[in-house]
C-alpha cells in the first residue's frame, strides 16, 4: 500500500514561495509521510516588496531576524532533514547556528538558479548535499545534477486537443531580451500561418525599465496566468516556445512541464542536446532568432507520443531532493 511506503521523518524546509511549485514539493513530502516545517526565506507579499524597495536596510534586518527566530524556535525539535530551495538569502552565521542546533539532520540544498544569477557557493559549504538544475555548475563544482520537474496538475492533461501548427508560451519577462525574442517569434508565426498564444507576465519594475529604454511592450500582463487558462493553453498547443530568462545551462520549468505533458518544444537552450530525453522530433533548438526550422518541426510527428518521462515528475524530484533516491552528478557518478 502507499501508506506502507511512507516515511516518518521531520523536515525543516527553507525556501521561497514561488508560484505553486514550493507548495507542490511540500505536498509530496507530506504524501511520503513526512512532517514539514516551512520557513519563508524572503516573503514576497506586496508589503514586503514595497519595504524592500523603500527601506532596504530595515527590510534586510527584519528578514534576518525572522530567520534567527525560526532557527531558535526549532532548537527543541530534532529534525531528520534540513532542506533549502535556494540559500543565497541565508546569512552565513545563521546557517552555522542552524548546523550547530540540528547536528543529527542531513542538510540538502537545491538551486534552481545558476551561480551566475545568484552565487550560493559560500552557503554551499554548510551542506552535506548540494544539487543544482544547472548542468554547467554541477560539472564545475561536483554538485548533484537534478533537473526541474512537472507538477501533478500538468501530468493529467488531455493529449488529444492540440491544434496543428500551434505554439504557446507562458513566462515571466525578467530581461527585455526575452520579450524581444518572443515579439520576433510572434511576427514570424504571423508570416508562416502558425498560431501563437502567449501570456507574458511583467513586473512593474521591468516595465518601467523597458519604457525608460524606449521599448513599449505589447501583449504583456502584470498578472500571472490563471491556472485553468494555462491548462487550456497547454492542452490546445502543439508545441511550447521556451526562451531562457538568464544565461543558464539548466532547463527551465517550462521545458520540463512541456516534456512531461507530451508537447513538442522550441528552445534556444543548446544544452538540452545533452539531456537523455532529447530527440530532434520532440525538441527543436534554434540559434539567435533563426526560426526557419520551426514549421517543418511542427509538421513532424513525435516518434513516441505516449512517453511521459516520469523521472521528471515532482514525485520523483522530491524523493531525489530528500536523498531517498540517488542523484547523478553531471559527470555521471552518484551522490
Amino acid at each position: 500500500s502507499a501508506r506502507g511506503r511512507s516515511i516518518a521523518m521531520k523536515i525543516f524546509f527553507f525556501g521561497i514561495q514561488y508560484h505553486t511549485y514550493t507548495r507542490a514539493i511540500i505536498a509530496e513530502m507530506e504524501a511520503l509521510g513526512a512532517e514539514v516545517t516551512f520557513v519563508d526565506l524572503q516573503p514576497r507579499t506586496v508589503g514586503y516588496k514595497v519595504m524592500r524597495t523603500l527601506a532596504r536596510a530595515a527590510f534586510e534586518r527584519m528578514v534576518r531576524q525572522r530567520l534567527v527566530d525560526a532557527v531558535e524556535a526549532a532548537r527543541s525539535t530534532q529534525y531528520d532533514k534540513v532542506v533549502f530551495l535556494q540559500a543565497h538569502q541565508m546569512p552565513l552565521d545563521v546557517l552555522e547556528r542552524l548546523r550547530e542546533t540540528q547536528q543529527r539532520a542531513q542538510f540538502s540544498l537545491y538551486n534552481w538558479d545558476a551561480i551566475t544569477t545568484h552565487d550560493y557557493r559560500p552557503q554551499a559549504a554548510y551542506f552535506h548535499r548540494v544539487l543544482t538544475f544547472d548542468r554547467r555548475d554541477a560539472e564545475a563544482h561536483g554538485y548533484g545534477y537534478l533537473p526541474l520537474f512537472c507538477i501533478r496538475r500538468w501530468q493529467e492533461l488531455a493529449t488529444d486537443r492540440a491544434t496543428p501548427r500551434s505554439v504557446y508560451m507562458v513566462g515571466n519577462i525578467v530581461r527585455l531580451e526575452r520579450y524581444c525574442a518572443v515579439a520576433q517569434f510572434r511576427a514570424f508565426c504571423a508570416t508562416q500561418g502558425l498560431t501563437f498564444r502567449d501570456h507574458l507576465k511583467i513586473s512593474p519594475v521591468v516595465l518601467a525599465q523597458a519604457l525608460r529604454q524606449g521599448v513599449r511592450p505589447r501583449g504583456v500582463s502584470l498578472r500571472a496566468i490563471p491556472e485553468s487558462r494555462f491548462a487550456t493553453m497547454i492542452e490546445t498547443g502543439r508545441a511550447a516556445f521556451d526562451f531562457a530568462n538568464h544565461a543558464q545551462s539548466g532547463q527551465t520549468m517550462r521545458m520540463m512541464e512541456s516534456l512531461c505533458s507530451g508537447k513538442k518544444i522550441i528552445t534556444n537552450n543548446q544544452w538540452v542536446k545533452q539531456e537523455p530525453f532529447y530527440s530532434p522530433d520532440r525538441i527543436h533548438v534554434f540559434e539567435g532568432t533563426d526560426f526557419s526550422g520551426v514549421p517543418g518541426f511542427l509538421d513532424t510527428p513525435i516518434a513516441d507520443p505516449s512517453a511521459r518521462f516520469e523521472g521528471y515528475f515532482v514525485q520523483s524530484f522530491t524523493r531525489k531532493f530528500l536523498g531517498l533516491d540517488t542523484v547523478p552528478t553531471a559527470r555521471g557518478t552518484h551522490d
